[in-house]
């Protein structure tokens, strides 16, 4: 009986081995759930967002304030992303992502506030398909700059009366295509710019409230803009992204993203958004600008025109090689431009001014090459009227 027990045992350890020899028993530690939001590197757009499976998610012009505007027949072609666990990729941050209820009442996954689609005709997992179809579909990214919106526009004007207006800004239904940030805030432009010159912000950006200049630093841009076409300035030591020479800005009164008040403010088309259809900004003419100078008793100079109404001591931004006519109405208060902030004629700045000192008539100033950065104009007499000059390129 020993025997017996003892030859099943060697038999037993045989297979064992048998079984040894053929590699492990099991199939080793499990393997983790791939991310439901993937970054994958595609050749020609970068990195992209894509679902567990690798296919390519995407973004609608249409939904810039947030909501989904493909329904119906629209998600046969571009089905809804949507994952209740969100597990991420390096390199995404969760906070970017949310989910919202559609009107269907599907929910859909969110990035930096837009709805994100999947691409039916994406049939593998390198395909970019629905990148720029209808000019209103682009691969989701996480490093874009700018978006495409597509939308009507409502201009509110500088009495707070809202207007539809189309892309020509009169009154009218339009769905007008136009640039925002990233994250569907719209973009305008200021028509009294030149290239590359913001002749809008004063110099201690105390209208930046209004007009807040986009500071970015250009990245990625949809396919149907031309990253060529962007640029940037500096404005008195911020960073001003350009777009075909048009220094780019926000308007202060857009409190959501999608709103697009901007357009008709103060009246419609002083500030218009920006498109592939943009025309270059031109540059600067050398043409006079005009300001008029009366007083208000010793305290100060009032300024109209150029911009100005009925403004007390304003900073002025003046540009190298252009020329500035100050008509000056202020008898007892002689108008002169210094290198020094001060009373009396001490440390006035001449050069290229013509009747420097005038009280009553118009005072020329074509700005030198080598003007320094800050100048001056005060009153010879009282020092409460004065302002500053800064000079720039």
């Amino acid at each position: 009986m020993k025997k017996f027990i003892l030859l099943l045992t060697t038999i037993f350890t045989l297979l064992s081995c048998s079984s040894d020899d053929n590699g492990p028993s099991d199939d080793g530690p499990p393997q983790a759930d791939p991310n439901t939001v993937q970054l994958r590197s595609d050749g020609t757009f970068g990195n992209i967002l894509t679902n567990a499976d690798g296919f390519s998610l995407y973004f609608f012009s249409v939904d810039s304030k947030g909501d989904s505007n493909c329904i119906d027949g629209c998600r046969t072609n571009w089905p809804v992303f949507y994952t209740e666990n969100l597990t991420l990729d390096n390199g995404l941050e969760a906070s970017d992502f949310g989910s919202i209820t559609r009107s269907d009442g599907d929910k859909q996954t969110t990035y930096k506030g837009w709805p994100l689609y999947l691409f039916s005709n994406d049939n593998t997992v390198s395909d970019v398909n629905g990148d720029g179809v209808g000019s209103v579909w682009y691969v989701a990214k996480p490093d874009y700059s700018v978006m495409m919106s597509q939308a009507q526009l409502v201009g509110r004007d500088s009495n707070g009366v809202e207007t539809n207006l189309t892309s020509t800004y009169q009154p009218g239904d339009e769905q007008t295509f136009y640039m925002t940030d990233d994250e569907g805030n719209t973009l305008y432009r200021f028509i009294n710019d030149t290239n590359s010159a913001n002749n809008f912000t004063n110099a201690d950006f105390s209208n930046n409230g209004v007009w807040p200049v986009f500071e970015e630093q250009l990245q990625n841009v949809p396919s149907i803009l031309d990253a060529n076409d962007f640029g940037s300035i500096d404005v008195f030591g911020r960073n001003q992204l350009t777009y075909k020479g048009w220094p780019l800005y926000y308007f202060g009164q857009d409190a959501q993203r999608g709103d697009n008040f901007g357009v008709g403010f103060p009246v419609a088309g002083v500030w218009p958004i920006l498109n592939p259809d943009t025309e270059v900004a031109p540059q600067a003419t050398g043409a006079t600008t005009s300001y008029d100078v009366t007083n208000q008793g010793a305290t100060a100079y009032i300024f109209n025109g150029s911009g100005f109404s009925d403004t007390s001591n304003p900073d002025l931004t003046l540009k190298r090689g252009e020329t500035y006519e100050f008509i000056v109405d202020s008898p007892g208060h002689p108008f002169l431009i210094k290198s020094v902030q001060s009373i009396g004629i001490g440390n006035t700045y001449d050069s290229g001014v013509t009747n420097n000192g005038a009280s009553s008539g118009t005072i020329v100033f074509t700005v030198p090459n080598d003007a320094p950065d800050t100048l001056f104009y005060n009153c010879e007499f009282h020092s409460p009227m004065t302002g500053t000059l800064t000079i720039t390129d």
